[in-house]
């Protein structure tokens, strides 16, 4: 018979120490793997805030520019606010999800097909530039046509980008008016 004096850990007691330890190290990797992941989707989230704020003031600067070079027509998609005298569409924001350049371009207005620099890389911006109708002073575009110029836009302004396999979206919307001049 053998002599118990010797006890300690048997093989199986090792095993079992080391899956629970390895079960332990796995949750903290877990958790610091979704901390780092979180981190860099607040790190893009304000990154899309920032575009964004900047592209409004952008679009709010070019109404407020000297109407012979940009202002109030200007503010619209390319292809729009159609000039009834020359029959010349001279919306200047570019139209569909484009993306994010770092620089405004020649025109000094960031959404232009001039916009230079290199691509912010994984961020794409939409704008969507639409008149409204003004009951008041009813334009075209409302349902019963008016004679008045249109004096109200809502503007939409949407960033998307991803954080690991996810994609996410930063919007906003505002209305913009011109009432400075009335006839």
């Amino acid at each position: 018979m053998k002599d118990r004096s010797e006890a300690g850990f048997s093989y199986i007691d090792v095993m079992i120490a080391i899956v629970i330890l390895m079960i332990g190290i796995m949750g903290m990797l877990s958790a610091i793997t979704a901390s780092v992941v979180q981190s860099k989707g607040q790190e893009q989230q304000l990154t899309a805030k920032q575009i964004i704020g900047s592209t409004m003031e952008s679009i709010m600067a070019v109404k407020e520019t000297d109407p012979t070079r940009l202002g109030w027509n200007a503010i619209g998609n390319v292809g729009t606010n159609i000039d009834p005298a020359s029959g010349l569409p001279r919306g200047v924001f570019v139209n569909g999800i484009q993306p994010v350049r770092t620089d405004a371009g020649p025109d000094e207005t960031v959404g232009t097909p001039d916009d230079t620099g290199p691509l912010v890389q994984g961020f794409d911006r939409q704008i969507v530039i639409t008149d409204q109708c003004d009951p008041d002073r009813p334009s075209p575009n409302c349902p019963t046509p008016g004679t008045f110029p249109v004096r109200v836009r809502t503007v939409d302004v949407t960033i998307t980008y991803r954080v690991g396999v996810t994609q996410n979206r930063e919007f906003v919307r505002t209305v913009l008016t011109d009432y400075a001049v009335t006839n």
